[in-house]
């Protein structure tokens, strides 16, 4: 987050402002400070020099030697005080403005001449005391006297010049203080309070949104897990049912529980890629009549729990071999005719389906219809946030996103007087020639099995037989390294997820080996990024767990074409 970075660099910004214009008041108002001080200092000696003058006409009438050593002092001090008041550097008097100057120096008065005649003839009568000289300086103080009170009031007028200006400097540096506290509230504090807020608002509504996101995926695995149960509830019983009675129709139910239940595993694992709305739709060559069937029929039981009819019409051309993703679509015919039933009380519900082939395309056409109370979305949304485990609840988001990652559309209208009918299109591509079966006469091949777990390897063992020469069984990639090195084979099949060698670096290694080699991997990971992985490490393409007979029939055709 680059807001206290942010936040930081502004605040020591600001605070680097305020110690500047700090320290630069200080050293102005220390400046001033000695400039008070000294005026203070100047006016305390020209306010000396009128009482050192009357002191030195004093004691110069005094003719005694403690008279003439409070004289010679009484001199010493009004001489270096005049020349502390008169002294120059660089051309430019230190104490005296223009003023002060014109007194001192300019006529008529110029002070600065009749100091030092004073004191000279101070010094004279100190060196030789007679009558002469003391009536002498008694005048001369008197004329100097007014011209130093006058002095003093020159200095005092300068240092109350000098006192307003540091009043001014004072009001200036406080209104600076001010500006910049201004500026900085403003600009830098303001702001601030503002990022911050909008980032605790940030922060609250993105802690909402994963409490809310918890709270739905907590629901969403309990509906889930109970609506596996349904199908595993149909395979115990129809297989308890066989064991008593070797009716091979119950084994018919078998399959068609089983079948949901994959849709059902498929739909959860496809939960995380529809929530990115990163739909990759597979394309396998299927027949949708029993796709549909297998889909609708296991809602039946359903239906005659809550006392519905339920119809089931599927068209003839459902029956020619399609090519289409057929787990999506019997997801959607599924949760299109578990809406149905959810939301009928009373009456039946009727699914018809057929393929609607027209000179510009061909189409999956699929319609429920019901008798319930009408179409609610609102009353769905309020369903789904219950307890209510009624479907996986995925939602008609998942529907939309589906339909329209298929090419197609779907639409809810109102029946007459009530009801809903749903109607699904979804374009089909048509296998007109119908290679199928001959494509499984042509393939004949060695395989290579990489499997750790030995029952699912039985398993594909018996799909491949009628179309494979010879199924060779590893349990490991080190196995299966030491196998191929020593056989002969046209395809791999490999799992990823296995004990001593996984099957990332098993494919790596025979990819190193053979470069051409199709590898096919068989998995129950779905993991995007485990995918990509084992595709930069040679995988020529993959499929998912369970495994269906058409589906691997119609992968191992076209790598085996390809080469």
């Amino acid at each position: 987050m680059s807001l206290i970075p942010n936040m930081k660099f502004r605040y020591i910004g600001a605070l680097l402002a305020m110690a500047l214009l700090l320290s630069m008041a200080m050293v102005v108002m220390q400046y001033l400070l000695h400039q008070q001080s000294q005026d203070a200092r100047v006016i305390n000696l020209a306010g000396m020099q009128r009482m050192l003058s009357q002191r030195i006409a004093l004691f110069s009438s005094i003719d005694s030697p403690q008279g003439l050593e409070a004289l010679r002092l009484a001199i010493d001090d009004f001489e270096g005080n005049h020349h502390f008041l008169t002294e120059k550097e660089g051309g430019q008097y230190h104490h005296l403005n223009e003023s002060l100057e014109s007194l001192y120096y300019e006529n008529p008065i110029q002070l600065h001449q009749q100091s030092l005649t004073f004191i000279t003839l101070a010094k004279r009568h100190l060196k030789q005391p007679n009558t002469q000289l003391s009536e002498g300086i008694l005048t001369l103080s008197q004329t100097l006297l007014p011209n130093l009170n006058q002095a003093v009031s020159l200095f005092e007028h300068q240092a109350k010049l000098n006192t307003e200006r540091v009043r001014k400097i004072e009001l200036l540096i406080w209104l600076l203080g001010l500006t910049v506290l201004f500026i900085e509230a403003k600009f830098v504090f303001r702001p601030m309070a503002k990022e911050i807020t909008e980032t605790f608002r940030q922060l609250e509504a993105s802690k909402k949104l994963a409490d809310d996101a918890l709270q739905s995926k907590s629901r969403f695995l309990a509906r889930v897990s109970h609506e596996l149960r349904t199908p595993l509830q149909a395979l115990h019983g129809y297989l308890d049912e066989f064991i008593k009675s070797a009716d091979a129709k119950q084994l018919e139910h078998v399959k068609s529980a089983a079948n949901q239940l994959d849709i059902l595993l498929y739909s959860v694992e496809d939960f995380n890629s529809l929530s990115q709305q990163d739909i990759v739709i597979e394309r396998h060559q299927i027949q949708l009549h029993d796709v549909i069937k297998t889909a609708c029929i296991s809602f039946q039981l359903s239906a005659h729990n809550k006392s519905l009819t339920f119809n089931l019409a599927l068209g003839n051309a459902l029956n020619m071999a399609c090519f289409g993703d057929a787990k999506r679509i019997a997801w959607l015919v599924g949760e299109l005719v578990n809406n149905a039933i959810k939301f009928t009380e009373r009456g039946g519900i009727q699914v018809f389906a057929d393929i609607v082939m027209t000179q510009e395309a061909s189409y999956l056409e699929f319609i429920v219809e019901d008798t319930g109370e009408g179409f609610d979305y609102k009353r769905l949304q309020e369903s789904m946030r219950t307890e209510h485990f009624q479907g996986s609840q995925l939602g008609l988001q998942r529907c939309q996103l589906l339909v329209s990652a298929l090419g197609g559309q779907l639409k809810f209208t109102a029946r007459k007087p009530f009801g809903t009918r749903a109607e699904l299109q979804i374009p089909i591509e048509v296998d007109i020639e119908n290679v199928r079966s001959s494509k499984r006469e042509k393939l004949s091949t060695n395989v290579l099995l990489v499997e750790d777990n030995l029952i699912n390897a039985r398993v594909i063992e018996k799909m491949l037989q009628p179309i494979a020469k010879q199924v060779t069984h590893a349990e490991h990639g080190e196995q299966a390294l030491e196998i191929y090195q020593v056989g002969k084979f046209d395809v791999v099949l490999m799992d990823l997820n296995m004990p001593i060698m996984n099957g990332f670096e098993a494919t790596r290694k025979i990819r190193a080996i053979d470069p051409i080699i199709p590898i096919l991997v068989v998995t129950a990971n779905t993991n995007s990024a485990d995918l990509d992985k084992v595709y930069e490490l040679g995988a020529t393409a993959h499929l998912y767990k369970p495994l269906q007979t058409e589906v691997l029939t119609d992968k191992l055709t076209a790598m085996l074409d390809k080469r």
